[in-house]
């Protein structure tokens, strides 16, 4: 009977130590790229069935975030990434606090005066949530089976982009670099003090050429390369150049455009990619033995950018109207009066 009751005792400690968070615990860790249009966000579902978010997409993806994550089992997210405070990474994740119990809130540490990246804030301080800025190196305890470390960070970084806290990820033989907004100088800092090479990359800033260099690709050497982005966006996303830069490594380029929601699944020693537009299954190891060969696949056409409407505009109320979003520094719409917080984006919500 004191066995029994030892033995009862001893389970009921082992629940209370490693509560499931989502999906049941596996040998498998599932990497999402969410489609959320111009914007971006990543699901990462450990092997031990624990769940992290790296950001959550423009405000307008944040029921279509909130929606797909109930539909992969995630009943609580043990960590909730901000990788810098841009309203097309950040803007989801208010919905997402809204909706899910938080275990961690990590945050880029980089002020900023919007009013979405104000509401993340007082939604963190509301719900009593934990709140972290990493430091470089830094690891995320996520599950003992992998390695989650932070490359780069900097609260005090002049442009938001490059205050973005870049990731790598690793399942024993697969390894998962995600980039954020960081330029090509910030590759630069990372490649020369770190190993970047990974089996799949997200590349920096939606594939534009303000990231991804032709040296830090060779670096990285990815076998699967994630370009988030949306139809017919403004920029011109992605970059040609960049495109042609993963192909000349032997990448799979898979686009949140073309292929809507993209999920990564790897036992440690081989991965598959399913998108959801369409079937597309890639199997593939990186044990050192060459994969079973399947069939290639016909680069999509790519979006032609939306042609310039008016440009002229008395305030940024009018502004919206015409570009929902606001506008980048390079576009023809852009006034500096309109850009209160100075980071090269007017007109943001």
């Amino acid at each position: 009977m004191k066995n029994t009751i030892r033995l009862i005792a001893s389970l009921l400690l082992m629940l209370s130590i490693f509560p499931a968070s989502s999906e049941a615990a596996t040998n498998e860790l599932k990497v999402h790229f969410i489609d959320v249009g111009q914007g971006e966000a990543v699901l990462i579902q450990a092997p031990n069935g624990k769940s992290m978010l790296v950001d959550g997409g423009p405000k307008t993806a944040g029921k279509a975030v909130v929606s797909f994550l109930k539909s992969k089992g995630v009943k609580k997210l043990d960590y909730v990434v901000a990788t810098h405070p841009d309203a097309d990474h950040i803007g989801g994740l208010v919905e997402v606090l809204n909706s899910f119990q938080v275990g961690h809130f990590i945050d880029s540490g980089k002020v900023h005066t919007t009013q979405t990246y104000y509401e993340i804030l007082q939604l963190v301080d509301k719900k009593n949530i934990p709140f972290t800025v990493p430091k470089e190196l830094d690891k995320i305890a996520l599950d003992p089976q992998m390695i989650i470390r932070v490359l780069h960070v900097d609260e005090h970084a002049d442009d938001t982009n490059d205050a973005s806290i870049v990731l790598k990820a690793t399942y024993n033989q697969v390894s998962f670099l995600l980039m954020a907004d960081a330029s090509a100088e910030i590759e630069e800092e990372i490649r020369s003090k770190y190993n970047v090479q990974a089996t799949v990359l997200e590349n920096g800033h939606h594939g534009s050429d303000t990231s991804s260099s032709a040296a830090f690709i060779s670096n990285v050497k990815p076998s699967v390369a994630i370009l988030s982005y949306g139809k017919n966006n403004a920029y011109g996303h992605p970059s040609s150049v960049v495109e042609k830069r993963l192909q000349n490594v032997g990448a799979k380029i898979y686009r949140t455009a073309v292929d809507c929601n993209i999920s990564v699944t790897t036992n440690g020693v081989k991965h598959a990619v399913i998108k959801s537009c369409g079937k597309s299954v890639s199997p593939s190891s990186t044990s050192g033995k060459p994969a079973a060969k399947t069939p290639a696949m016909q680069s999509a056409p790519q979006p032609k950018p939306s042609p310039i409407k008016q440009t002229s505009f008395k305030n940024c109320t009018e502004l919206r109207k015409v570009y929902p979003k606001g506008v980048g520094k390079s576009h023809p719409a852009y006034q500096t009066n309109m850009d209160r917080d100075k980071d090269g984006w007017a007109c943001e919500r």
